[in-house]
């Protein structure tokens, strides 16, 4: 069951009424519905009219309905004109004349007291939300991220960085060490075991305690700018800092297993996985070419920001860590590339003693994986999802309603004429 609308209860305004303690607790009136005669009214009052998309709909829901307001009322010692702090009573209406109804005192705190998380509680009715206010959510995820200043989207990224790398060293260091032969005699359960544990957990730190990927950034921002809210430098600017950011984490969290010697003794199948890899996007020889790594990039982040989509319409921690589970195991047991694992990978096979050039790591693996792991995410998540529920689709359906009407006026204008011509 999807989840129905909303209800944005402002706590500030809940204050003011003297309602703080219901808004506290929970008691939120209960969520309705959104009628067809309601969503028409809101998409007239929209700047785009009744091309209004999903993510339309969300931002105008998502404002707080503005505070009654309130009226003095003298306390019980008699003149009510001085401000001592305190809202003591409020009053209802019965007809004609007003009841006072006194409430407990509650403090008046000044402007911007609040962050933004404590002024709107949203109550929720269900545990998942539907597709189309799922695309809604990613691209407001979109637009705030562009607002990060490049000191928060760094430390971020390189935190998100570092938890890429511990899923990855779980991977190598669990279910690597099952042994090469049951590798190469058993590979099957080898793959089980290895995506199984690893890459779900770091993914899950990412999502849970925060973190920017370059790969989940990918679907956020081509949904945002198919809405409008970002333009295509900023979607620029987001990816390569992200993307560095990334590498900066990955490369931190090497330094550091290397000093702790984590891998010492137990680095051959990391040694094996990172020649495979590291000339995969190299004509010639055995290796499978630019255009394979690029489509095994493309997969691994199409399955990536599926994971990232079905978390953000996830309502609580145990369906969004079953939502970052099931696709990231699949990549990984399917051998899928993935770039900013490969930049942890690649350098750590050559730091461990792997013959391998720079040529073999970035034009053998970083870029075709990076250029795949960008379609895989903008184009077959973000930009799919906007054409299905999105400000690409509302203006589509809403040009060819324009179109129908007009030859459906002209063709009644010259069958009028037709037959007045006859008279």
């Amino acid at each position: 069951m999807y989840r129905q609308k909303d209800t944005v209860v402002s706590i500030r305004a809940a204050l003011d009424r003297g309602g703080g303690g219901a808004a506290a607790n929970g008691n939120a009136p209960p969520a309705t519905q959104l009628s067809p005669a309601d969503a028409e009214a809101a998409r007239a009052k929209l700047p785009l009219g009744p091309a209004a998309s999903a993510y339309d709909l969300e931002s105008a829901r998502r404002a707080p309905a503005p505070a009654p307001p309130l009226q003095a009322v003298a306390g019980p010692g008699g003149g009510g004109g001085g401000d001592d702090g305190l809202q003591k009573r409020s009053g209802r209406f019965h007809g004609d004349h007003e009841e006072p109804m006194t409430s407990y005192p509650v403090p008046r705190f000044p402007p911007g007291h609040t962050s933004a998380a404590f002024d709107a509680v949203v109550v929720r009715k269900s545990l998942i939300l539907s597709p189309a206010e799922t695309y809604a959510e990613c691209a407001h995820h979109g637009e705030e991220k562009a607002k990060h200043g490049w000191l928060k989207m760094l430390m971020l990224c390189f935190i998100a960085g570092c938890y890429v790398s511990i899923g990855f060293s779980l991977c190598l260091l669990v279910g690597g060490n099952l042994g090469l032969d049951i590798y190469k005699e058993r590979p099957g359960l080898f793959s089980l075991v290895f995506g199984a544990v690893g890459f779900p957990t770091g993914f899950t730190f990412i999502v849970v305690c925060g973190g920017e990927l370059f790969t989940s950034l990918c679907a956020y921002m081509a949904a945002a700018w198919w809405e409008g809210r970002v333009s295509a430098r900023t979607c620029l600017r987001v990816w390569v800092v992200s993307w560095l950011g990334n590498f900066l984490g990955t490369a931190t969290c090497l330094g550091l297993l290397l000093a702790a010697r984590s891998y010492e003794n137990k680095d051959a199948f990391t040694l094996l996985l990172a020649q495979k890899k590291a000339r995969q996007g190299i004509w010639g020889g055995t290796h499978h070419g630019f255009g394979s790594c690029f489509v095994l990039g493309l997969f691994c982040n199409w399955l990536v920001c599926i994971a990232t989509w079905m978390s953000c319409a996830a309502q609580d921690l145990v369906g969004k860590v079953v939502a970052i589970w099931l696709p990231i195991s699949a990549f990984v047991m399917m051998g899928f590339e993935h770039c900013i694992a490969n930049q942890f990978l690649l350098p750590m096979a050559v730091a461990l003693g792997a013959p391998l050039s720079a040529r073999d790591v970035i034009l053998g693996n970083l870029i075709p994986t990076t250029l795949g792991n960008w379609v895989g995410g903008a184009v077959f998540v973000g930009t799919v999802y906007a054409f299905a529920y999105g400000r690409p689709n509302a203006l589509i359906v809403a040009w060819w309603s324009e179109r129908c009407t007009a030859r459906r006026g002209a063709g009644a204008a010259g069958l009028a004429g037709g037959l007045a011509g006859r008279v």
